[in-house]
């Protein structure tokens, strides 16, 4: 009896895989080569159009980081400088009291 099913199921199989070719080969819309010239033409027009998306953003990119390096480099110059003057406060605070002490 299961051995009736599975010759049922494959036999059935068949028929949808051998249909599906068939109607695969008569709705073909185009010879192979030439569905593979249109694929072509396709992949090299949309790289062509990406390309020149990333080429054009690459540059306004290059833009905006050129912008932040600039601020960042203000903004280390500024915050050296502050460490500096905090720095130069503290020594001569310790060097004041240094010299307080050496007097007594």
């Amino acid at each position: 009896m299961c051995n009736r099913n599975a010759e049922t199921g494959l036999a059935a199989f068949l028929l949808g895989a051998v249909t599906g070719i068939a109607l695969g080969l008569l709705f073909a819309p185009a010879k192979g080569e030439t569905t593979r010239r249109k694929l072509k033409r396709w992949a090299d027009d949309t790289y062509e159009e990406q390309k020149e998306y990333v080429l054009e953003h690459a540059g306004h990119a290059r833009e905006k980081i050129a912008e932040h390096v600039e601020n960042a480099r203000e903004k280390i110059a500024e915050g050296k400088e502050k460490v500096m003057k905090e720095w130069n406060k503290r020594k001569d605070e310790i060097s004041a009291k240094f010299h307080k002490e050496e007097e007594k």
